[in-house]
């Protein structure tokens, strides 16, 4: 009970937050990281919750373990996990850069959907388990689903906003990251020189 009420507890907190934002795109305007942070950070956490606890006993793992299994669900997403990881030096910055691409996208509400299937999810634990219920689940998605009708324009500088490329090569998509860091703070800023100058050339 008082696991469901915790879950409860953060999936009230992402609505809010989820409402706050629709709120904010009344004006049509495009929508940065200043007015998806709080939004962002709410998923996360809620991502955070259960993972961590009920995957391994002994020590924490990180939701962006969680959102690499996306890699199963399309080309496109694989393209989208690759891009995350030569954005980011942290779990934190890869997990952050995969959901900008995905808001961006308008893709959110869709890839999670997929993504905590109780199929895909019995990959990842040591005993078959969701990561959430299905009615927990199916109010997530529900409560997402509203964005993909906003414009998101999220990590710019870090290559996050350009279109994917349906044909080209994961290390194609993974050059679109040139100039990573200004958006995805604890992005390597090694990585965006090297991505920059392979793109120049």
């Amino acid at each position: 009970m008082q696991a469901t009420a915790a879950i409860e507890a953060l999936l009230s907190r992402l609505a809010a937050c989820v409402d706050d934002v629709v709120e904010r795109a009344r004006s049509g305007a495009e929508l940065r990281e200043g007015e998806a942070e709080g939004m962002c950070a709410a998923l996360e956490e809620l991502l955070a919750h259960r993972f961590k606890r009920r995957q391994f006993l002994l020590f924490s793992v990180h939701p962006w373990s969680l959102a690499e299994h996306a890699e199963a669900l399309s080309s496109a997403a694989a393209v989208r996990i690759g891009v995350a990881r030569q954005t980011g030096s942290t779990d934190s910055a890869r997990l952050r850069a995969w959901l900008y691409l995905l808001l961006n996208r308008r893709e959110l509400a869709a890839e999670v959907d997929a993504l905590l299937t109780p199929e895909l999810c019995s990959l990842m634990y040591t005993r078959g388990a969701a990561l959430l219920g299905s009615a927990e689940r199916d109010r997530l998605v529900r409560t997402l689903k509203p964005l993909a009708a906003l414009r998101f324009r999220l990590g710019a500088s870090a290559g996050l906003c350009l279109p994917e490329q349906p044909s080209g090569s994961l290390e194609d998509a993974r050059l679109s990251a040139a100039a990573c860091a200004a958006d995805v703070p604890t992005a390597d800023a090694a990585l965006a020189a090297a991505a920059a100058a392979a793109v120049a050339r």
